[in-house]
């Protein structure tokens, strides 16, 4: 058995990005850079793309990958990780976006040894400071708030937690979400058999579903912030972040 094992969702019709993971992103498509991130999470650890569509496949397989072909009547990312993990012999199933292409490899490693050396957590994802107000405000921000063991108490697109006598002012339990998660393979198997829960319907956020239950998901603060690919405006703000960060020329 492998002790981990990262899957890379992958599908092609975004709503508001179609073809995403093939945009072309400093003469690579952007599941490449991710990809690239994710190895260097540890040389032990094995990478798959998950995806619906052939042509995300062929790209993986013409730079080196390994892609995994799932049906495309899976709604979520998460189901997707769920039916490739279901076949693979490992204990933790790293799930990581396929828009994530500054994702900080460093990061993820160090919630894997949390979860290496403490059996007992079944779920962990990353958060990272929150110190503007303006980000603070926006739905399309998710928030989550820890409690002093590092936990999740909940996670929220509002401005969290609501400031009654004064103005919003940062603290270390309030951060923002970094949507990577690290699952025991065994937990992320039950936790797809759930059905969606209230809060989970409100607030559109999978997490949510973890908390009703009454599971700990542990949040591993990093002070690397990686800006996901949502729109048009984000492809030159990536872009310039590779240069900046030395990975492009």
């Amino acid at each position: 058995m492998s002790e981990a094992v990262v899957v890379i969702p992958a599908r092609y019709g975004s709503t508001r990005l179609p073809g995403k993971p093939l945009l072309s992103l400093a003469g690579k498509p952007m599941i490449q850079w991710v990809y690239e991130r994710a190895t260097e999470i540890s040389p032990q650890i094995e990478v798959i793309v998950a995806t619906d569509d052939q042509r995300i496949a062929e790209a993986v397989r013409a730079f080196g990958g390994h892609a995994v072909m799932t049906p495309e009547s899976i709604q979520t990312g998460s189901e997707r990780v769920g039916f490739v993990s279901e076949n693979l012999d490992c204990d933790i199933v790293i799930n990581l976006q396929g828009d994530e292409p500054l994702i900080a490899a460093q990061a993820i490693a160090t919630a894997l040894k949390q979860m290496q050396e403490d059996s007992s957590i079944q779920i962990a994802t990353l958060g990272t400071g929150l110190e503007d107000d303006g980000e603070w405000q926006k739905p399309s921000v998710v928030k989550v708030l820890t409690d002093e063991k590092g936990d999740a108490i909940y996670f929220s697109r509002a401005a969290i937690p609501f400031h009654r006598d004064d103005d919003f002012s940062p603290h270390a339990g309030l951060m923002r979400h970094l949507g990577v998660y690290l699952y025991r393979k065994s937990f992320l198997m039950s936790y797809l058999s759930w059905p969606e829960s209230p809060l989970e319907k409100r607030e559109k956020l999978e997490q949510l579903r973890i908390l009703e239950k009454g599971f700990r998901i542990r949040v591993v603060p990093t002070d690397y912030f990686s800006p996901g690919v949502d729109t048009p405006d984000d492809i030159k703000i990536v872009e310039s972040l590779l240069k900046e960060r030395g990975y492009s020329k």
